[in-house]
């Protein structure tokens, strides 16, 4: 990885939560970019919906996001 000395490395993550702002699932496995990690948990979300049982929380929103990890070669 070529980077400026200094600089942190990032990676992407998404949350999936339901109706009631509930967390139902986290995926950290440091997508690459940010369309990566939308386009993950789109087919995440949908999968999800369309297996949709009684007693488990509706879907409410799909939230991505940074980390800030450290690396583990240079």
């Amino acid at each position: 990885i070529c980077r400026p000395k200094g600089t942190a490395l990032m990676s992407w993550f998404y949350e999936i939560r339901s109706s009631d702002n509930a967390l139902l699932l986290k995926r950290d496995d440091g997508f690459v970019d940010v369309e990566a990690a939308k386009s993950a948990a789109r087919a995440e979300a949908k999968q999800m919906k369309s297996s949709h049982q009684p007693g488990v929380p509706q879907l409410g929103r799909v939230m991505v996001g940074q980390n800030r990890e450290q690396p583990t070669r240079f």
